[in-house]
C-alpha cells in the first residue's frame, strides 16, 4: 500500500522560504480579490449611469405628464425587487454626471451616493480630487465632509480654482489651512505639548490626510545647534508641490508672538545649512489653540521668511463656542 507523504507544521516551517512563498502568494489573492471587486464596483456604477440616463431619457420623452417618472419607478421596484430610494440615486446620480467620463473610475458606487448629497458643484469636485489623492474609504469621505474640509481648505480665499489643485498646489498659501482639526486624539483636559506632539505621531496617517496631499513625515524633535546651543524643531514635514521642507511649532493655549521669533530662527539656520539649490526655502507653521487675528498680524509684519499660523480643534467647538469666538474675532488670521 503506498504511503502519503504529509508534512508536520514543524516541518513545514523548517522548508526554505517557505513563509516568503507563503506571504507573496497571500499577497497576490489578496490583490485579485480587491481587484476582482473593484472591476464588479466599476461595472455597477456605469450600469448605474446607463439606468439612469434611460429613466430620464423616458421622463424627457413623456415630460407631458408630471408623475410618469415616479409612476414608472414604482412599476420598477415591483417588476425589477429593486428598492425606490435606489431607482431614485440611480436617476440622480445621472443628473449630476450627464456625461459618462466626467464618472471617475476610481470612486466606488457608495462613494458617488456621498458625493451626490454635496449640491455645490465646486466642493463635490473637491471631495472627488481628494478622495482619489488621498484614497480615502467612504467612512473617511463622510467624517472629512462631517468635519466640513472643504469650508476650512477655502476660508481664506474661496475663489481657489479646484481644477488646480490636485497638479499644482506651489505656493504655501494654498497648501495650509486656518483651522486644523485634531479630535481623533481624544486628548483629556490639561493635557501637554508633548502629549499632543504623542498623540500627532501615533496617528500618523489621520495626521497626514488632515494637512493635505503631497506632505510627508520627515521626523520630529529635530535638533539643530546654535551657539553650541541645542534647539530641537518639534515636527518637520515635506511638501513636494511647493517644493520645501516645512517646520511645525505646536503649541497648547493662545498665540504668543514671541513664537515667530523662535521659527524665524529656525527657518533662516534651514536655509543656510539644510536646503538643496533646487528647492524653495523652507516654511514654517506654528499650530496653536487659538489665535488673535491683530497679534498675529503685528507679529508677523513684513518677515522675508514665510510663516503660517493656524489653529487646531482638540474637539469640535459646539455652536454656542463657534458664536462667541466669531464675535471675538478669533477664527481669522
Amino acid at each position: 500500500m503506498t504511503k502519503k507523504l504529509m508534512l508536520t507544521n514543524k516541518q513545514i516551517e523548517t522548508v526554505e522560504g517557505y513563509n516568503e512563498i507563503l506571504r507573496d502568494i497571500r499577497s497576490l489573492l489578496e490583490k485579485a480579490t480587491y481587484q476582482a471587486y473593484k472591476a464588479v464596483d466599476n461595472l455597477r456604477v456605469q450600469t448605474y449611469w446607463q439606468i439612469g440616463e434611460r429613466l430620464f431619457r423616458g421622463e424627457l420623452e413623456h415630460r407631458d405628464r408630471a408623475d410618469y417618472g415616479e409612476k414608472v419607478i414604482e412599476k420598477l421596484t415591483v417588476d425589477l425587487t429593486i428598492q425606490k430610494s435606489t431607482l431614485y440615486d440611480i436617476l440622480q446620480f445621472y443628473k449630476i454626471y450627464p456625461i459618462l467620463h466626467a464618472v471617475r473610475g476610481e470612486l466606488s458606487w457608495t462613494h458617488h451616493r456621498i458625493l451626490m448629497r454635496i449640491s455645490h458643484e465646486e466642493e463635490r469636485r473637491f471631495y472627488e480630487i481628494q478622495t482619489i489623492q488621498n484614497t480615502w474609504s467612504t467612512r473617511e469621505l463622510e467624517n472629512q465632509i462631517k468635519n466640513n474640509l472643504y469650508q476650512r481648505t477655502f476660508q481664506k480665499s474661496r475663489s481657489s480654482i479646484i481644477q488646480s489643485l490636485p497638479l499644482k498646489p506651489l505656493l504655501p498659501e494654498q497648501v495650509f489651512k486656518d483651522t486644523y482639526n485634531f479630535d481623533f486624539l481624544k486628548l483629556q483636559n490639561g493635557y501637554s505639548e508633548n502629549q499632543l506632539e504623542q498623540g500627532l505621531l501615533a496617528n500618523v496617517e489621520r495626521l497626514l490626510l488632515e494637512f493635505g496631499p503631497d506632505f510627508s513625515l520627515s521626523g520630529r524633535q529635530r535638533p539643530i545647534k546654535i551657539d553650541q546651543e541645542i534647539h530641537t524643531i518639534d515636527l518637520e514635514f515635506y511638501h513636494r508641490g511647493i517644493p520645501c521642507i516645512i517646520l511645525v511649532d505646536l503649541k497648547t493655549g493662545k498665540f504668543k508672538s514671541e513664537y515667530v521669533g523662535q521659527m524665524n530662527k529656525y527657518l533662516n539656520y534651514y536655509r543656510e545649512n539644510k536646503m538643496y539649490s533646487w528647492e524653495k526655502p523652507p516654511v514654517g507653521l506654528i499650530v496653536c489653540e487659538y489665535k488673535g487675528k491683530e497679534e498675529v498680524h503685528y507679529a508677523l509684519g513684513d518677515l522675508e521668511n514665510k510663516i503660517f499660523v493656524a489653529e487646531y480643534k482638540a474637539k469640535l467647538p459646539g455652536e454656542e463656542e463657534i458664536k462667541k469666538r466669531l464675535s471675538a474675532g478669533r477664527y481669522g488670521t
